[in-house]
Order: C-alpha cells, then sequence, then structure tokens
C-alpha cells in the first residue's frame, strides 16, 4: 500500500486531535500584527486579539514562503512518504497555492499532487479531513484527486459578518465591493461564488434572520436523505458556537455535527464575531 502524505495550510483550521489522528501537516500562512510578524499556528484568537488592541488599524496576511512548502514536502518524503496530497486556500484570495506550486517545482520527488479548495476555511479545512480519511482507507493519490474534484462541488460554505471593511481594506471581497458604504443594518451572508471569489449570497436585516437563512440551505441541502458531515465555524465567540453546535445537534441527531473555531488569517479579514457553517455528504463514497 502506497503512503499518502496530506498537507493543508493553517486556514482550515482543523483541531489538533483531527491533525494528530490523520497525520495532517498544516503549513502556516503569516499574521502580521503591527512590526510583528508570526506564524499563524503560533496565535491563538485570544493572543492575537489582545496584541490588535495595542495597534493602529488592522492585521495583516501573507502566504507561506516557498521555502516552508518545500521543507514539508522533503520532510514527508524522508519519513516514507510516496505520494503528497496538498490542499490549499483559494488561488483567488491568496497566492497560498502559488507558494506550493513553486515549493513542487524544486522538490526532489514529484509526486505531489495540488489541490486548489477555491474556499477557504472549513470549507478548505473539511477536504483535507476527507482526503486523510481516504488516505487511511488506502485509496491512491490520483483516486484521493478525482475524490476532492467532487467532493468540493458538493461542499457548501457561508459565513456571516458584522461588517464588510476588513474584507474591503485587505482587497478580498470581489462582488461584494459594492456593498460597502450602503449596508446600514444588513448582514450580509457570504460564500465562495465559481471562481473561488468572496462574494454575497444575500442579505438579510439581522444576525438571527442571516442564520435561519442559512439553515434554509442546510436543511435543502439535507432533504437528499444522504448523511452530511455539519461544522460550524465562529470567530472568537465560544459561546455562541457553543449554543449554535447544541441546536444543531438536537435539530439533526442523525448527522455528524462539530463545532470549530477560525483563527487569526481569517479573523483579520471577516472581523471578531464572525460565524458560519459549512456541509457536505459523508461519508462520500
Amino acid at each position: 500500500m502506497k503512503k499518502i502524505g496530506i498537507v493543508m495550510d493553517s486556514t482550515g483550521y482543523l483541531p489538533k486531535d483531527i491533525l494528530e489522528q490523520f497525520q495532517i501537516r498544516v503549513i502556516p500562512l503569516n499574521v502580521n500584527v503591527g512590526d510583528e510578524m508570526f506564524f499563524e499556528t503560533e496565535l491563538t484568537n485570544v493572543v492575537y486579539f489582545e496584541r490588535l488592541s495595542h495597534i493602529t488599524g488592522l492585521s495583516t496576511t501573507s502566504q507561506p514562503s516557498v521555502g516552508a512548502f518545500l521543507e514539508a514536502y522533503e520532510s514527508l518524503f524522508s519519513e516514507g512518504v510516496e505520494d503528497i496530497v496538498s490542499i490549499h486556500i483559494s488561488s483567488a484570495i491568496s497566492g497560498t497555492f502559488h507558494s506550493a506550486q513553486m515549493a513542487k517545482d524544486l522538490a526532489s520527488n514529484p509526486n505531489i499532487h495540488l489541490f486548489d479548495s477555491m474556499s477557504s476555511a472549513l470549507g478548505l479545512g473539511v477536504l483535507a479531513w476527507a482526503a486523510a480519511e481516504w488516505a487511511e482507507q488506502g485509496m491512491s493519490a490520483i483516486q484521493i484527486m478525482v475524490q476532492l474534484q467532487s467532493l468540493k462541488q458538493q461542499t457548501e460554505l457561508y459565513f456571516i459578518v458584522n461588517t464588510l471593511e476588513n474584507l474591503r481594506k485587505g482587497g478580498r471581497i470581489g462582488g461584494a465591493a459594492a456593498l460597502v458604504g450602503t449596508l446600514l443594518q444588513i448582514k450580509p451572508i457570504l460564500y465562495f461564488n465559481s471562481k473561488g471569489q468572496i462574494d454575497v449570497f444575500d442579505k438579510v436585516r439581522s444576525r438571527s434572520r442571516a442564520w435561519q437563512r442559512v439553515l434554509e440551505e442546510l436543511n435543502r441541502a439535507l432533504s437528499s436523505g444522504k448523511r452530511y458531515r455539519i461544522c460550524i465555524m465562529h470567530v472568537n465567540i465560544p459561546e455562541d458556537g457553543k449554543n449554535l453546535l447544541n441546536e444543531l445537534r438536537a435539530r439533526f441527531p442523525e448527522h455528524e455535527v462539530r463545532l470549530f473555531e477560525a483563527g487569526a488569517v481569517i479573523a483579520t479579514h471577516v472581523g471578531q464575531g464572525a460565524f458560519g457553517l459549512t456541509f457536505h455528504p459523508w461519508p462520500n463514497l
């Protein structure tokens, strides 16, 4: 059986238990807070927001270096991995995929398979999680890549933010830019469009209505009768996250429901208090 290594960048936000269980290698993006630069994996949200409170303006983010990817790839090959599947944040909003591509071109072993999630946060994380499960089941790298392409089309991600200002300043808002300055009390529901760009899915008048609108999409998907993996994500609002987790587990006991926390890169662009929902059919074979 070939040994498959799974790599993802830090914006997938899978927790330690999943990363360790499936030995998923994480390449961190960089977060710049004032004059200091951190690997995203070094920062908890508590520390990040505390440091952010001491600077003027917003933090910024940047892609991992080519060297960081190359070191990880070569390390995996030296450990006996025969193929690597490397899954990353949408190339439409980050240069991370490009760094991975350059590292692949420099690597001593050509058996590196790059996958553009066309998403981020748990839209990326659940794909890496699925890939790791498939690898454990004995699928080849090529089979995993084919399955990922199919599962990507079935994976939905919606997130609700308090403001679009962070996204606008970071240049990552896509078609949503037209909303800036006209929002008033509107709560936009965002998603990744077919080009892998952040865009507006719907506009509603309150946070609670935004959540109900997202649940309408979840109910539509669940009407297929398939079992789903449902993942809630929050940005530094753990109590709200737990409440949403309990709500969904009570409403959908036959489905797998888990809670995750987004880190500093996503927090930089969507702001504190954002939350979202990712879901896809699972098992998906």
